[in-house]
């Protein structure tokens, strides 16, 4: 391509990535994602389900055009972005010493921008437990809330585990009695009957399910079903203080369903049933049933997700 065919060359990459991306968010809107990926053709590929993942996927491919606009000028239209570009990029994000965590988001955004497997690009920095560091030790912004006020909103979300915008949307009619049933290797275990839970109608991936309201005792929980009950029609907390880590404390939840369903482990015979810890936590054994009833309280379909962020 020549000078002036270059210059003629509008530079649309932001537009082309907002459009497509929109195109995605829109496909989702509606859909559930754990039916699409049940789906033999894989429904999931143009599609986003939640505005939060689309902002964060935004965000990370944005970073991307800001690179490639510096070091990578012929690309200036989506069809110009080949995978030796992301390569350069996350070899990038690499030698600035990015955490694993933010290197492999970025891929995952990539690939979905691009319709193909985060496979195709150059191996990136694993996630490791210890490499973790979100929500887990305090931070500046954390100074910045009140101690009265953290402690109320601590008190329903270490008790309900929801995200922050399913806590944000959580209203009075959401509160339903139900049996409590968890299927574990083919067999349906009755924790509780009519007990209260949260009905998170529209979770991450458009997922909905039941959570239950685990207080610390059985008084904290009735004062929080009875305060939530209170709401009626209307919304139960509205928006969250900003500086509030409600992840934090969902992670609180994740540990005390854990803590009150565990089996010892050294009980259980069949060895299948037992999640040994590898790096880090060698040596440490937990229970799986207990890992995935917590797993699923929490809006997530794997026991790995609950053992390398939660059970710290």
């Amino acid at each position: 391509m020549g000078r002036w065919d270059r210059k003629k060359k509008k530079y649309t990459l932001k537009k082309d990535i907002q459009h497509r991306l929109n195109t995605y968010l829109q496909n989702g809107q509606g859909s559930s994602r754990n039916e699409d990926k049940n789906n033999k053709k894989d429904l999931t590929q143009n599609k986003i389900y939640s505005f939060v993942t689309y902002k964060n996927y935004k965000r990370s491919c944005y970073k991307l055009v800001d690179y490639l606009f510096k070091n990578n000028k012929e690309v200036r239209q989506l069809k110009d972005l080949k995978i030796n570009h992301v390569n350069n990029y996350l070899q990038h994000l690499i030698d600035k010493g990015y955490s694993a965590p933010t290197i492999n988001s970025s891929k995952a955004a990539i690939a979905k921008l691009m319709q193909i497997s985060s496979k195709e690009f150059i191996a990136t920095p694993k996630v490791y437990r210890a490499n973790i560091t979100r929500s887990r030790k305090p931070v500046i912004r954390d100074k910045h809330i009140s101690k009265e006020t953290e402690s109320f909103y601590a008190k329903f979300t270490t008790a309900i585990g929801g995200r922050r915008s399913e806590m944000e949307n959580i209203r009075g009619t959401d509160l339903i009695f139900r049996d409590v049933k968890i299927t574990f290797k083919n067999k349906t275990y009755v924790l509780a009957k009519n007990y209260p839970c949260i009905h998170i109608k529209n979770g991450k991936g458009g997922k909905e399910r039941f959570a239950p309201i685990i207080g610390k005792n059985t008084q904290e929980t009735k004062e929080i079903t009875n305060y939530i009950k209170k709401a009626g029609e209307n919304k139960v907390f509205g928006k969250l203080p900003s500086h509030f880590d409600n992840h934090f404390y969902r992670g609180q939840y994740a540990k005390r369903v854990y803590k009150k369903l565990a089996r010892n482990t050294a009980t259980i015979k069949d060895k299948t049933e037992v999640y040994f810890c590898r790096k880090d936590k060698a040596g440490t054994a937990w229970d799986k049933r207990a890992m995935i009833i917590s797993s699923k309280w929490l809006g997530h379909n794997r026991i790995d997700v609950i053992a390398r962020h939660y059970l710290y």
